[in-house]
């Protein structure tokens, strides 16, 4: 489970463009179980310009035989070119795009909203009348 490192439409390796958010510690980097780290994080294909809104979660706390859901799961939304420009817009008095810890307005609205995208298997991003970042569904609501 994982996202591939390599796009699927040209095999170029991605590249961070934004870490929103994380919590917890990887697997192996504290107790040996009963842990949480999740993830969520905006990447790029340099190849083709294409992107993901990907996130990730590993709970181990509970054993396997203890519950019916896997450790690791993981969720993408496909990104266009035009929404990572847009994301640029919008971070662009961001200090730290790659810092999940950062505070600016754009960070806090986007971990806010991290989630606006769920169930499309595409997003978008559009900017807010503020010139803010904003994950929206690709189809539907606006």
């Amino acid at each position: 489970m994982g996202l591939k490192r390599e796009c699927e439409r040209c095999g170029a390796e991605r590249r961070p463009v934004a870490e929103i958010n994380e919590r917890g510690v990887p697997h192996g980097a504290g107790p040996e179980h009963r842990q949480v780290h999740d993830y969520v994080r905006i990447l790029e294909c340099p190849g083709c310009g294409h992107g993901v809104l990907y996130s990730f979660s590993h709970d181990c706390y509970l054993q396997p035989w203890e519950t019916d859901e896997p450790w690791d799961m993981d969720w993408t939304w496909r990104l266009e070119p035009e929404d990572l420009a847009r994301l640029r817009r919008g971070l662009a008095d961001c200090p730290d795009p790659l810092s999940h810890r950062c505070r600016c307005p754009a960070h806090d609205v986007l971990r806010n909203e991290r989630y606006a995208a769920v169930d499309q298997d595409e997003a978008r991003v559009v900017l807010g009348e503020d010139g803010l970042p904003r994950l929206r569904r690709r189809t539907g609501q606006q």
